[in-house]
């Protein structure tokens, strides 16, 4: 069979199906976004007069989260014009119609098994034969969602999981179970390359699959270490940022940046699907859990919020200061935020200047803070990676790829340890 996708349907309109569709739109191609019906009025559709029947209220969900797309910034769309090209629905008055003119539809809904499942035995009974049909899921396993369905539809599922904002994030993860026809993989993997500009990692179907499960272990240790031996936000985001050719997100901005509750329970779900993995204590750290669980107990959850690991403060000349938990304090139950400092160590003013393989040389080797961190967290993040292929992905470039294109890393663990020495 010939694939050619000219109409894509993109099943949930939250903050990553809006973008979806809207880089979609951004390579050309049309696309129907859906999104569930309200079960209740607001005040304003109320004081209106309009009814739950009223096709305005019936697509308020999807309509909310299309505008919400083309406002953000950085822009999802190359130019707004580009939006015309999403048809906006809702899943019980267009779901038909939408899924039987469609070459791929892609399930973007709530990270729950039991939802996914119940959409999946819809669409088997809607698609189209020659449909691809993929679930963006960020961990939860391809062949838990495809469960109960039949074996020409195992054939063409497969996970598709975008990095958000998709524009931007060259990543796409391809996960496969072994009922995927090899034909679709490979389809898929020539398409998102070709029309949609991705970097292709195909993936093991196994919890959080490359990207995630490496940045749930790195992000877990890098911050219960630095707890136990007394390093400040500050100091770990100098050190993990771009001196060690890393976004300046690094490590605890990056916590804020994806949402400290989104972060803590990807870490706790992980947890409990990976009995196997030696290393998965690490994910219950329980300084590191102690800090998170406070913070989200205090509803401070990091950029969507205003506040988490860093807050802005202004000061009486209205100049703006980035401060930082601190996180001795939040171990014992206590919220407080630290001045900026702006740490310096002697060992990284020296090389700030140098190419960044000279730069990784000497700052491992450095006999300070800063050395003792990066040792750290480079030996064992080189230990967890060669450990995980090839359970989550079949080679160390496949982890290298997840790393650079997804996290923003110059160079993957692996390429990081052939610079050091093996």
């Amino acid at each position: 069979m010939t694939h050619r996708i000219n109409h894509v349907t993109v099943i949930g309109a939250g903050t990553m199906g809006a973008a979806i569709a809207g880089h979609l739109a951004n390579a050309g191609i049309s696309s129907h976004l859906l999104d569930i019906v309200p079960q209740e009025l607001t005040p304003e559709e109320e004081a209106a007069g309009l009814t739950l029947d009223h096709p305005k209220v019936r697509n308020r969900i999807v309509q909310a989260g299309f505008e919400r797309m083309v406002k953000a910034k950085p822009a999802n769309l190359f130019s707004k014009d580009r939006a015309d090209l999403i048809t906006l629905g809702n899943l019980e008055d267009d779901l038909e119609t939408a899924v039987k003119q469609s070459d791929w539809i892609i399930e973007v809904i709530i990270e729950r098994p039991k939802p996914k499942q119940e959409l999946m035995a819809k669409l088997e009974a809607l698609a189209p034969p020659h449909a691809v049909i993929s679930t963006n899921t960020s961990g939860i396993p391809i062949h838990i969602i495809s469960q109960g369905r039949s074996e020409a539809f195992k054939k063409r599922f497969l996970g598709t999981h975008f990095f958000n904002p998709p524009r931007y994030l060259h990543l796409l993860e391809i996960i496969p179970t072994p009922d995927t026809d090899p034909a679709i993989v490979q389809f898929m993997k020539h398409f998102a390359e070709t029309r949609l500009g991705k970097g292709v990692v195909i993936c093991k179907d196994t919890p959080n699959f490359v990207g995630n499960r490496m940045f749930s272990f790195i992000q877990s240790d890098i911050m219960e270490f630095a707890i136990e031996n007394g390093y400040t936000v500050e100091e770990v985001d100098r050190l993990t940022g771009p001196v060690i050719g890393r976004p300046k997100t690094a490590t605890f901005r990056l916590f804020d940046v994806v949402g400290i509750d989104v972060a803590a329970l990807v870490g706790e779900n992980l947890y409990g699907m990976i009995p196997h993995d030696e290393d998965r204590e690490v994910l219950r750290g329980p300084l590191g859990s102690a800090v998170l669980k406070l913070l989200v107990e205090n509803k401070l959850l990091g950029s969507k919020t205003g506040q988490g690991f860093y807050k802005t403060v202004v000061d009486d000349k209205g100049r703006k200061a980035f401060w930082h938990l601190d996180l001795q304090a939040a171990t014992e139950g206590k919220i407080d935020y630290l001045a900026p400092e702006k740490p310096r160590w002697a060992s990284v003013d020296e090389v700030k200047d140098e190419p960044l393989e000279e730069r990784l040389r000497r700052l491992v080797n450095a006999d300070d803070e800063a050395g003792d961190l990066l040792w750290h967290t480079f030996s064992r993040t080189f230990a967890y990676a060669s450990k995980r292929v090839p359970e989550i992905a079949d080679s160390p470039r496949d982890i290298d790829n997840a790393m650079k294109w997804g996290f923003g890393w110059e160079l993957g663990p692996f390429e990081t340890w052939d610079v050091l020495g093996v």
